[in-house]
């Protein structure tokens, strides 16, 4: 090959244009698609912004929209914090009867469970005491609720006798546990509920003597069933569900609590109200 022949190639390609300055710029089509997809990008991120602040803001104008148009997907409920979450808070309050001369004095009703939650308030780690009356009546309403409707209509009626002569006695655990039977329903049923009646009504003579400071003659009780308003009307001051109670008629202890007792519940009553 001649020199002019090489000189003349070796010319042409120094006075070719760079071809990596031409590779460095993109396309102006991979432009437009990477602002779409940075407008998408925002525009996702603004709208969960916006959801997320409507939800979580108690006193924002648009919670009300955004939970009607979002609710049926995406809106969380109580249970989100647990599988089996308890929907309704059950309150034992007591009420009493005693003796002035020939009256029965009755009492008023006495939130025992409130009492308790109060003396705990402010405590972080408050001891399984305070709670004695909450889980005392989920176990009886559990019992309860274990009855025929029949033997339930029963159970909360009286469970007191007269003897002639303005005397009066407690109906005996047999022949409760005779009426229930014949009522039908689960006699083992019956049996767990009569014994947690039991339970209740020497505690609630106890608390009633020493919180009252008389000799108790006769007590009853009833559930108190708090239903808190769904997750998203969580802080709503209206309440959706409007407190209900579940009245047990009168029971009369068979014996009066001992002198011990009394003691012990004098400084429970103490501790917890100041009394």
């Amino acid at each position: 090959m001649s020199e002019t022949t090489t000189l003349s190639r070796a010319t042409t390609a120094e006075g070719a244009p760079d071809a990596g300055a031409a590779e460095g710029r993109p396309p102006a089509g991979s432009t437009r698609v990477a602002a779409v997809a940075a407008a998408v990008t925002l525009a996702i991120v603004a709208g969960y912004a916006f959801v997320a602040g409507s939800f979580t803001v108690p006193s924002s104008p648009t919670r009300p929209m955004v939970a009607e148009a979002f609710s049926p997907w995406f809106s969380q409920r109580w249970n989100v914090f647990a599988p089996n979450i308890m929907k309704v808070n059950r309150n034992l309050q007591i009420q009493v009867q005693w003796r002035e001369g020939d009256d029965l004095v009755r009492s008023e009703w006495v939130d025992v469970t409130d009492i308790e939650f109060t003396s705990a308030r402010g405590i972080p780690m408050p001891s399984r005491i305070s709670k004695n009356t909450f889980n005392a009546a989920q176990a009886f309403v559990t019992r309860y609720q274990a009855l025929s409707a029949e033997q339930r209509d029963r159970v909360r009626d009286t469970f007191i006798r007269g003897l002639g002569g303005g005397a009066f006695a407690p109906v005996s655990a047999d022949e409760l546990l005779t009426q229930l039977d014949d009522l039908g329903g689960s006699r083992a049923a019956a049996v767990r509920y009569l014994r947690y009646d039991y339970m209740l009504v020497r505690f609630a003579a106890a608390f009633g003597t020493a919180y009252f400071d008389r000799p108790v003659e006769r007590v009853r009780w009833r559930i108190e069933h708090d239903r808190p308003n769904d997750f998203l009307h969580r802080f709503d001051e209206e309440r959706q569900t409007e407190l209900s109670y579940t009245t047990f008629g009168w029971r009369q202890p068979g014996t009066a609590p001992t002198d011990e007792v009394i003691s012990i519940y004098d400084e429970i009553v103490e501790r917890y109200t100041g009394r």
